[in-house]
């Protein structure tokens, strides 16, 4: 008797519906698939209109138009890293074992970055300012952050020569080593010039009102010694204006450089400011979750629209040198540029680290 599939039988019952075919429960399923909730949305990075992004390496034969042969992508194993769509990213790690004999070709790379993104920070620092005219309560800063960029969507197999710099779907982790840290605090600050300007310990929650869904507002908060939260500072979220990545394969981690603007509120009515007062006496800190703070079950949203969906914990330690300063009344060229060269060049040293773990 030769097969027949189940969906073609006929039953004897003639009260017990056929089975349905696999491509309509597919279909089917597909209806009913849910999108994503509007948190995601409102915990979206904004970038400006005109925002810079741009990625390059930076290796031993300086600044490559291409992924050289000597590098490779190493996928990531740790469970601990960020996966999309099921993905772990890879990293983009030197396989060769050549060390450069002078020291001052190894110098040179920071001066070739900062002749690169030269021209883009002074269009991007126009336009921002251009943008945030009669907006005092705006402040741009440029930030250079350590760390490694995650790469996702690429494949390791295809020689590397054959990948270009396309605009692939990257993230920046600042998850760095302790012993990273360590080496900062006890060698590269006190080399560099570095002193301590403040340590502090702080909790970032993040609220929004279900009437402006796309505006993240960041309540900076300490700790006062019942355990409850106290808030000083309310922001919205950063606007960024550049964001440039820079894979340095012959060191143990990337840098990224970002022009972003700062926006302090000074508008928010006095009920609203209550009302988000009134979720932060209700969080408790709890050690044992995610950010490091828990809400009783109900309050993590208030009646008249607010809701909490995002909170963090930082211990931090501001380092100041005198020398290192964006001076905003000068966008000259060659005034940029010679600050980026003593920015850069102060910096490179800390990009090194022990290897990093895959």
């Amino acid at each position: 008797m030769s097969y027949i599939p189940p969906h073609k039988r006929h039953s004897k019952d003639p009260d017990r519906p056929s089975p349905v075919p696999d491509s309509l429960v597919t279909k089917f399923k597909k209806k009913l698939h849910l999108k994503s909730s509007s948190s995601d949305k409102r915990n979206r990075i904004i970038y400006s209109a005109d925002s810079i992004s741009k990625w390059f390496l930076i290796g031993t034969n300086g600044i490559e138009d291409e992924i050289p042969p000597s590098a490779k992508l190493v996928p990531l194993s740790s469970d601990s890293v960020q996966c999309k769509k099921g993905e772990k990213p890879s990293i983009l790690m030197n396989i060769n074992d050549h060390k450069e004999s002078e020291e001052k070709e190894e110098r040179t790379k920071w001066l070739l970055i900062a002749e690169k993104i030269l021209d883009d920070l002074v269009l991007a620092y126009e336009r921002a300012k251009t943008a945030m005219d009669g907006e005092n309560h705006h402040v741009l800063r440029l930030v250079a952050s350590f760390g490694k960029i995650f790469f996702y969507g690429l494949q390791a197999s295809p020689p590397m020569a054959e990948h270009s710099l396309k605009p692939w779907n990257r993230i920046f982790s600042t998850d760095v080593p302790t012993s990273y840290l360590h080496h900062i605090k006890s060698q590269l600050v006190s080399n560099h010039g570095f002193c301590i300007d403040v340590e502090k310990e702080r909790y970032t929650v993040k609220v929004s009102h279900h009437t402006r869904p796309n505006e993240t507002i960041s309540c900076k908060c300490t700790v006062k010694e019942d355990g409850r939260l106290s808030m000083y500072k309310l922001d919205l979220s950063l606007i960024r204006h550049m964001v440039v990545d820079v894979s340095c394969i012959d060191k143990n981690l990337d840098m990224r450089l970002m022009l972003s603007a700062k926006r302090k509120i000074t508008d928010l009515p006095e009920k609203e400011i209550s009302d988000i007062k009134e979720l932060l006496d209700s969080a408790r800190v709890d050690p044992n979750v995610k950010g490091g703070l828990r809400w009783p079950f109900g309050k993590s949203s208030s009646g008249d629209g607010y809701s909490v969906f995002e909170s963090c914990h930082a211990k931090a330690t501001v380092y100041k040198n005198q020398t290192l300063r964006l001076r905003e009344q000068n966008v000259d060229r060659g005034c940029v540029l010679e600050m980026l060269r003593d920015v850069l060049g102060t910096l490179w040293d800390f990009l090194h680290c022990e290897a990093y773990l895959t």
